[in-house]
């Protein structure tokens, strides 16, 4: 029983010696910090009582463990006598003053402070860094004769500065809290294609400012026509399937999130719409987009997105509409996954030299011929799925 007791009376000794480091914390950097900083009578330069004040306003507001956002108001006051030639800017002239100590601090013409933070990267997960901001500030001057008392701070202002600081973070950094990248919607268009792209689809950064990043450029191009497609045939690259080429979209960004060393990946939602308009006859083809998936060990494999096809009778228009995330960035396919059996149902026999032969099954094919007058001949499914040639 004894043992028990002595194990109840440590554990409040802890944590009152927790809640005391607590209290202590709160109270070296508190939300609210004033003080008057003194000058010699007639001049515009602090005393070295109130160079102290404002060491020791600063050794606490700007320390690098003051996680506080704080805005700050300086008000200068002169010595109360009438309003002459030589005391007209003295009350200015004192603010001034006192605002150039703290701006020479980081020898800017700003008040810069540097906060302790933690921000969330997408692909990063949670990382430790320091907000800098240029702080807030109410810059004003009084002269004491002409002055309404209820105005005036409490206390004796004559022949000082007053210095007030107050915790403010929508003020300090408000603007910056949530960074997404690009910072705005982007939208892609190519002959038959359109992607896009919304802000915070690549990646997104919550509560930063100053780690934002540069540029952001995506290069963009499909390869949707008959004429581009047969001269340089290819399947859609696939291990085991064969998977029939009728369209290609390329979207290649100067970065991009990596899969394998992503932390955040589940954050990261498919809802870049990418859209490729079709020829009425390619409707009822089948057609499939094909991206890039990975597998457990974070291989790349082309597999079939969902596809939904929509039809606008009102603008005549058909087309086929996947969501893709930017893992999948790189080229997208249009196509359709056949048997080693119906190759010849879409394919004619090649040779190695042949213009537009590509190396297929221990052999050659191409996807057309061309007739006497050299117009491209191609067989009947394959013009299920391709566009029509342009006449030679």
């Amino acid at each position: 029983m004894k043992k028990f007791v002595l194990l109840i009376c440590l554990s409040v000794l802890v944590f009152s010696a927790q809640a005391q480091r607590k209290k202590k914390v709160v109270e070296r950097f508190p939300a609210t910090m004033e003080a008057f900083i003194t000058f010699d009578k007639g001049s515009s330069y602090y005393t070295k009582e109130g160079l102290n004040k404002l060491d020791s306003i600063y050794m606490v507001a700007f320390d690098k463990e003051n996680k506080r956002f704080y805005k700050m108001t300086i008000t200068g006051f002169d010595d109360g006598e009438e309003i002459s030639e030589t005391t007209t800017t003295l009350a200015r002239d004192r603010a001034v003053m006192v605002f150039k100590y703290f701006s020479s601090r980081e020898e800017t013409e700003y008040i810069i402070k540097r906060t302790p933070s933690t921000q969330i990267v997408s692909c990063v997960g949670e990382q430790e860094y320091y907000i800098k901001y240029k702080m807030p500030f109410d810059f004003r001057w009084i002269n004491l004769a002409t002055a309404n008392k209820n105005d005036l701070p409490a206390g004796d202002c004559k022949g000082k500065v007053h210095i007030l600081l107050e915790e403010d973070k929508e003020s300090c950094v408000g603007d910056f809290f949530d960074y997404d990248f690009p910072t705005q919607d982007t939208v892609l268009k190519g002959r038959y294609t359109k992607v896009t792209i919304p802000k915070g689809a690549i990646e997104f950064v919550h509560h930063t400012k100053d780690t934002l990043q540069g540029d952001y450029t995506i290069e963009f191009k499909d390869v949707m026509s008959f004429d581009d497609l047969a001269d340089n045939y290819f399947l859609v690259p696939h291990k085991k399937q064969y998977i029939i080429n009728a369209g290609y979209i390329v979207i290649a960004p100067s970065t991009k999130p990596d899969f394998n060393t992503c932390v955040g990946k589940d954050t990261i939602q498919p809802n870049i719409d990418v859209r490729v308009f079709l020829d009425k006859h390619q409707w009822s083809s089948g057609l499939k987009f094909y991206g890039k998936s990975y597998t457990p060990k974070g291989e790349t494999i082309y597999k079939p997105i969902s596809t939904k096809k929509i039809k606008d009778k009102e603008a005549d228009e058909m087309w086929i509409q996947c969501m893709i995330t930017p893992f999948q960035f790189d080229t997208i396919f249009v196509g359709k996954k056949i048997e080693q059996k119906e190759m010849s149902d879409y394919f004619y026999a090649g040779k190695s030299e042949e213009p537009g032969s590509f190396e297929c099954m221990d052999g050659w094919l191409k996807c057309y011929k061309l007739d006497k007058q050299g117009k491209y001949v191609i067989k009947d499914k394959m013009q299920g799925i391709l566009r029509k040639p342009n006449a030679r």
